[in-house]
């Protein structure tokens, strides 16, 4: 899921760190050599995956279109149909996949 998300992102590096000693969060840290660095935040929880991006990373018409190409590659990458849902509040994207 990292390497699609940094595939579709168009970002080269990936830093993964687990947030306070937790084995279910972790801060995904992606960048590139001239692109602002960005920080993702994962966790998994009652058999699902959050994705939790800042709403500065991109804009609504950005999101929609890049959480399409999202979706068709996740679904490529794990061979079965991937459904997503959004939630957005005031700062952020949430998107959750059931595993």
């Amino acid at each position: 899921m990292i390497s699609v998300l940094s595939k579709t992102l168009k970002m080269e590096t990936i830093d993964v760190k687990f947030i306070d000693k937790s084995a279910d969060k972790l801060e995904i840290t992606l960048g590139g050599p001239a692109k602002q660095e960005r920080k993702i935040e994962l966790t998994l929880s009652d058999f699902s995956v959050y994705l939790s991006l800042p709403k500065d990373f991109l804009s609504a018409k950005e999101f929609d279109t890049w959480r399409s190409i999202f979706e068709y590659e996740l679904e490529q990458a794990y061979l079965k149909n991937v459904d997503l849902q959004v939630d957005k509040d005031i700062s952020r994207y949430i998107l959750k996949m059931k595993l």
